[in-house]
């Protein structure tokens, strides 16, 4: 009888500690979610996937901190009909710092993604292994009351201190305020580094 009372409250507390994983495991799951969508609308994200954007999930990305140099930086693929595919922007830059891993937060700065000079005001991360995306909410402003919200999006995988297969996603999600100065709201772009490796740099 000792023996099957024992058993019994040994399976009861093994259960109720898969339980409380499971449900950690959900919190933190949901957490990286909610971060995501304070960022961009799934509806939104699924305009850059069909695009091409590779989202990596997951809840343990990789350290991404530092400051990389993306050149040459080519048009992948559009939603904008005058767009040309093939097209170069010019050479931008990105520093990633501040990662946490336990809430997804991180800091973005960035150089000729939209402006000369590039502020997440928001930004999360997610992924696995070496493979990570950096998700942004970036506001550009044209005059000193025409601006709009874009989000900003990096995909990449870090290898030897840099990042390779490096992509970029940028898509209007609010121009309520843009005065016809930007593209139009829902419309976006997909960017590559076409050589595959991003430079190291010392300073921003």
């Amino acid at each position: 009888m000792k023996h099957l009372k024992l058993t019994i409250i040994l399976f009861v507390l093994v259960g109720t500690f898969f339980s409380c994983k499971k449900d950690d495991d959900q919190t933190i799951e949901q957490l990286q979610q909610n971060k995501i969508e304070d960022i961009i609308s799934a509806e939104y994200l699924d305009t850059l996937r069909n695009l091409g954007l590779v989202i990596h999930e997951g809840t343990t990305p990789p350290n991404v901190n530092g400051i990389y140099g993306i050149t040459p930086f080519i048009l992948k693929a559009t939603n904008i009909p005058s767009d040309v595919i093939g097209m170069s922007f010019l050479d931008a830059d990105l520093k990633l710092f501040n990662q946490n891993n336990s809430n997804f937060e991180i800091q973005l700065l960035g150089k000729n993604f939209l402006n000369s000079r590039d502020t997440s005001v928001v930004t999360a991360i997610s992924g696995i292994g070496n493979k990570f995306t950096v998700y942004g909410k970036v506001k550009s402003n044209a005059t000193d009351k025409a601006f709009a919200y874009f989000g900003l999006i990096v995909s990449g995988e870090i290898e030897n201190g840099t990042i390779i297969n490096l992509e970029s996603g940028i898509i209007n999600i609010d121009d309520s305020n843009g005065g016809g100065f930007f593209i139009k709201e829902g419309e976006a772009r997909l960017a590559v580094e076409s050589d595959k490796v991003s430079d190291i740099l010392e300073t921003f």
